[in-house]
């Protein structure tokens, strides 16, 4: 039986990674006002960046990438000077 994770706020931290089985994006930062939750994610194929609220990625199907045991985190992105 195939069991798909609800994405969590949690999940959208800067520098984590987000996939859908088809797509893969990476969080480049996170907007919360403590109403709604929105994230600026960056296509890891095409490289465009697109803003989606956490509800629209919940329905777009996307999750969370698991990081293998032992694995270090990646580090987050760096703000350009």
């Amino acid at each position: 039986m195939l069991f798909f994770r609800r994405l969590r706020s949690r999940a959208l931290t800067p520098g984590r990674y987000l996939t859908d089985g088809q797509r893969l994006l990476r969080v480049l930062s996170k907007f919360d006002d403590g109403r709604s939750v929105m994230a600026l994610v960056e296509d890891c194929t095409t490289f465009e960046a697109f803003c989606y609220a956490l509800l629209e990625l919940r329905a777009m199907g996307f999750r969370g990438v698991r990081l293998p045991a032992g694995a270090p985190h990646p580090a987050p992105a760096r703000a350009a000077l």
